[in-house]
């Protein structure tokens, strides 16, 4: 019973740290990605500008993940 949860505890830990990796090796490109479509003048391209709505909807959705992630089960 207790090497169960442990597994799921380190399985979980791991994705965790994958996930962090995945979004800090993304993020630069898709915020010079979405920099261009904006300076290009695309109906909408502020959307994907560096502050734009798309990238904070990226990072509660992280959040919200994190703390799903953590919170205990019934």
């Amino acid at each position: 019973m207790k090497s169960d949860t442990i597994n799921k505890a380190i399985i979980g830990i791991i994705l965790l740290v994958v996930l962090f990796q995945l979004y800090a090796v993304l993020m630069p490109e898709l915020e010079t990605s979405g920099n261009a479509l904006n300076a290009s003048g695309v109906p909408m391209g502020s959307l994907f500008a560096s502050g734009g709505v798309i990238f904070i909807i990226i990072m509660a959705a992280l959040i919200v993940l994190v703390v799903k992630s953590f919170t205990t089960k019934k």
